[in-house]
């Protein structure tokens, strides 16, 4: 055994308190770091010195590993439950936008549009031959027609916007994607010797984190650090290739149009968006088919009537549905409401009553409902998908928390925890320096006895 071997084992004892202080440090320094996870310091013995065959000495301490502290089962069900929760956020954002097109209840809303034409045509019916309810009726029915194309205009631009949020999503699970095939080989490359490149596994579970939330994006991880992801039978991520997302969508079956096999969107801001476009889409339909019924059957009784020049035929709307629905030209005349329903009658207000009692009518291009009721039906409809969808969201993401809170207790830095490593790590190095210390002074003593000056 060397003279220096107790120095010898001190300066190791130093080398593993030291790079405890830095872990520790490194700890501390990224506690406010998004995604970082804490490391620990494994320490071992160093292999003992056989003195002889019944005698074995410790030889002092190394830093074994750097452990990075992550249950990666943990993080496949935050990633999971994380996917969920951006569909359904942002199927609650988004609905709550539409919800605000209708202006319901409101002045400005069709609802009450409605009732004011329908309000107009029972004045009419009272006072047929009142130029002041004629005019009443063409300012009723031009608002309605004008409330009709806004919200088919904003409805489609919506639409169109939620279009080029979905192909952004795509775009960017795209590019995440091949960043994320570059650190593969970087992370292969770094655990080829064996040590965990925590830094770089840390951005890896980050990248995977956004692209779960972006397109429901699964992940298996392999020995070497590597990752293959998928979405849905796709395999985005292979070693160091990516495989790009198609970007074409189909709305009604929630996929993305590919060779041989369409990919399905289950959950992800992208499949958000896509019930999004699936709603906005109905709502519009719905929308159509009662601007549409409600052409058909003004129009149908109204060219039964008698206008004040005693002709017939007039037509009152002009149009197919609610993105063209207009006053028709026959009406540029207010003698031309057809109010009466017979010639020569300027008092009489039959086809007008016929007008009025539409608000209640049912109708079987409706479902047997009436005109108003059908829009309150739209109305209420969209009103319970967009609570639907918050108390959804709100649910999901008290899961999500709670799954965060267990990760943190895993993975997060707890500043007091550190506090007392790095107390611990300066004692241990100190007490390691007074060792050497004490070996420095005991060898000397010996240099003076065996070489005394």
């Amino acid at each position: 055994m060397s003279s220096f071997y107790g120095i010898e084992l001190g300066i190791r004892a130093l080398r593993a308190f030291q790079i405890g202080l830095d872990v520790t440090g490194h700890n501390v320094a990224n506690v406010n770091t998004p995604g970082y996870t804490r490391r620990r310091i494994l320490f071992a013995p160093t292999p003992e010195y056989a003195i002889n065959p019944r005698l074995r000495v410790g030889s002092g301490v190394m830093a074994q590993s750097i452990q990075r502290l992550r249950d990666m089962m943990l993080e496949q069900r935050i990633d999971a439950g994380a996917a969920d929760f951006a569909r359904l956020d942002t199927l609650r954002e988004q609905l709550q936008q539409i919800e605000g097109l209708f202006n319901e209840p409101g002045e400005l809303g069709i609802s009450a549009r409605l009732n004011a034409l329908f309000n107009a045509f029972e004045e009419l019916a009272t006072r047929p031959d009142s130029m002041a309810a004629r005019q009443s009726v063409l300012q009723a029915a031009t608002a309605l027609a004008d409330a009709f194309r806004s919200l088919h205009r904003e409805m489609t631009t919506k639409e169109s916007q939620l279009m080029e949020q979905a192909q952004a999503r795509i775009a960017e699970a795209n590019q995440l994607a091949a960043q994320l095939g570059r650190l593969n080989e970087q992370i292969r490359a770094a655990t080829s010797s064996g040590a965990e490149p925590g830094d770089l596994l840390d951005q890896r579970d980050q990248l995977i984190a956004r692209l779960s939330e972006l397109v429901g994006a699964r992940a298996h991880y392999a020995q070497d650090g590597s990752v293959m992801v998928y979405v849905d039978g796709h395999t985005l991520v292979q070693d160091g290739a990516a495989f790009p997302l198609p970007t074409t969508l189909d709305i009604a079956n929630r996929a993305l149009d590919n060779t041989p096999t369409d990919i399905r969107i289950q959950s992800g801001e992208l499949r958000g968006l896509m019930d999004t476009i699936a709603n906005l889409q109905s709502y519009r339909a719905e929308l159509n088919t009662l601007a549409s019924t409600l052409i058909t059957q003004v129009n149908a009784i109204h060219s039964t009537g008698y206008g004040l020049d005693n002709n017939t035929g007039y037509l009152f709307f002009d149009g197919t549905d609610a993105s063209n629905i207009t006053l028709h030209a026959d009406l540029s005349d207010p003698t031309h409401i057809a109010a009466a329903s017979v010639p020569d009658a300027p008092g009489n207000g039959g086809v007008a009553r016929a007008l009025a009692d539409l608000r209640t009518t049912p109708q079987g291009a409706l479902g047997g409902m009436s005109i108003t009721q059908f829009y309150r039906n739209l109305i209420g409809r969209v009103g319970s998908d967009a609570q639907i969808s918050k108390n959804r969201a709100e649910a999901q993401q008290l899961t999500v928390e709670h799954l965060r809170m267990l990760r943190e207790s895993v993975s997060g830095v707890s500043l007091d925890e550190e506090a007392a490593n790095l107390v611990k790590y300066q004692r241990s190095y100190q007490a390691a320096a007074k060792m050497i210390s004490a070996f420095d002074s005991l060898l000397e003593d010996v240099l003076q006895f065996v070489a005394p000056r």
